[in-house]
C-alpha cells in the first residue's frame, strides 16, 4: 500500500464524525469509570455502540467510502450487528486465556500466545470486512487464505496493530496524562486499525475478489449504464425524427451531439451501432461518412475496413464522403489485403466525379487492382 494510502486510513478516525464519537464516549466512559460499579451499564452500553461503530467504518472502507459514518440509531441497535458482540466476547477469551497461559506456563508461552492473536486477529477483522460473515471470520482457512493474498499489505497490518497497541500501553502507563485522553487515544487506536484493514481491503480488492461498492470500477460502470440510458433516449428521438420524415431534423440533432461531445468518434461510434441495422440505410450512411475521417485520423484502420464492408453489403453505392477519403480507403483495403472493397470503392468513380481532379489517381489505382 501506497505511504499516502496509509497514512490517509491513519487519519481517517480524526474527521469529524468519528472524532466526535471518541470525545464525546471518552468524556462518557471516564465518567462511568469514577462511578464505580455504578457505570458499569453505561461502560457495556458504549463499548457495544463503539465496537459497532468500528465494524461501520471497516464496511465504509471497505467499499470505498471517502467520509466514515455519523452514528445513528440504526448502528446501535442491540440485534442489528453481531459480529462487535462476538468479537468483544473474543477479545475478552482472548484476555483471560493469556493471563492463564502465563500463570500455567510461563510469561514466554503467554507472551508467544499474545503475539499469535495479534497476529490472526486482523485477518480476522479482514475476513469480517470482506464477507460480513462471521462463520467465515471463524474459518481459519478463509483467515489463512486472506493473509497469503494480501501478502506483504498483511505485514503492514500487522505492524500497525502492533505499532498503535504499543503506544496506547505506553500511554495508558503515564499516571500524567488524564485518564479521558488515555480512553481517548485507546479508542483512536482502535477506529485506526479497523481503517487500515478497511483500506487494505479495499486498495487490494481485485486480488481478493472484493466488490466494492464505491471502487472507481463499479462508479464507472454506474456511469456507463447511466450513459448508455441517455444515448438509448436520444436515439429514440433520433429515430422518431427520421422515421417522421424529419430527415433535417434528426441530422441537427445528431450535431448538437457531435458539437457537444468531448469525445466526437465515441459519439459516432454508438450512434452508428445503434442504427447499422436499420432497415433505411441513408442515416447509417451519413453517419459512417461522418465518422470515417476521425477513424482515419486515428489510424484505426482495421475499424475503417470493417465499417467499409459492412456499408458496402447494404447499399453497394455507399462512398466516404470526399474523393480524398475514398481513395485512402481505397489504398487501405487494398494493402489490408481487401481487394474486393477496393475496387468496389472505386467502381464508377469517373462517373461520379468526371470533373475531379483524382479522377487519373483513381484509375491508376483501379488498374493495378485488376492486375
Amino acid at each position: 500500500m501506497p505511504l499516502s494510502s496509509l497514512t490517509r486510513y491513519f487519519a481517517l478516525p480524526l474527521k469529524t464524525a468519528p472524532l466526535t464519537l471518541i470525545v464525546v464516549f471518552a468524556v462518557l466512559l471516564a465518567l462511568a469509570s469514577g462511578a464505580g460499579l455504578m457505570g458499569l451499564p453505561l461502560t457495556l452500553i458504549l463499548m457495544s455502540w463503539f465496537f459497532k461503530y468500528a465494524f461501520v467504518l471497516l464496511d465504509h472502507t471497505t467499499d470505498g467510502v471517502e467520509e466514515p459514518p455519523v452514528l445513528s440509531v440504526e448502528m446501535v441497535n442491540p440485534v442489528g450487528e453481531q459480529r462487535s458482540l462476538v468479537l468483544l466476547i473474543f477479545i475478552v477469551g482472548i484476555f483471560f486465556a493469556s493471563n492463564a497461559a502465563t500463570f500455567w506456563f510461563g510469561r514466554v508461552f503467554g507472551t508467544l500466545l499474545g503475539i499469535s492473536i495479534v497476529l490472526i486477529l486482523p485477518a480476522i477483522v479482514g475476513v469480517q470486512g470482506a464477507t460480513g460473515s462471521l462463520l467465515q471470520s471463524l474459518n481459519l482457512h478463509r483467515c489463512v487464505r486472506l493473509i497469503a493474498r494480501l501478502g506483504r499489505d498483511y505485514v503492514v497490518i500487522v505492524v500497525c496493530a502492533a505499532g498503535l497497541l504499543t503506544v496506547s500501553v505506553v500511554v495508558a502507563r503515564v499516571a500524567a496524562i488524564p485518564l479521558v485522553v488515555r480512553i481517548a487515544f485507546d479508542m483512536y487506536a482502535w477506529l485506526a486499525m479497523f481503517a487500515i484493514i478497511g483500506g487494505v481491503l479495499f486498495e487490494r480488492r481485485l486480488d481478493i475478489g472484493l466488490d466494492a461498492a464505491y471502487s472507481p470500477e463499479r462508479i464507472d460502470s454506474k456511469a456507463a449504464a447511466e450513459a448508455n440510458h441517455e444515448r438509448d433516449r436520444m436515439i429514440d428521438r433520433i429515430y422518431a425524427e427520421w422515421r417522421g420524415g424529419s430527415h433535417i431534423t434528426a441530422c441537427k440533432t445528431i450535431n448538437e451531439i457531435l458539437q457537444t461531445s468531448a469525445a466526437p468518434i465515441d459519439e459516432l461510434e454508438w450512434m452508428y451501432a445503434k442504427t447499422a441495422a436499420w432497415p433505411d440505410p441513408r442515416l447509417p450512411n451519413q453517419l459512417a461518412q461522418a465518422w470515417l475521417p476521425y477513424l482515419l485520423e486515428a489510424k484505426r484502420n482495421g475499424r475503417v475496413l470493417e465499417v467499409l464492408k459492412e456499408r458496402l453489403a447494404v447499399d453497394p453505392t455507399f462512398r466516404p464522403a470526399t474523393t480524398t477519403e475514398l481513395l485512402r480507403c481505397a489504398r487501405l483495403a487494398r494493402d489490408g489485403g481487401e481487394r474486393k472493397t477496393a475496387r468496389s470503392l472505386l467502381q464508377g468513380f469517373a462517373q461520379r466525379y468526371p470533373e475531379d481532379s483524382l479522377r487519373h489517381v483513381a484509375e491508376e489505382l483501379s488498374s493495378q487492382l485488376e492486375r
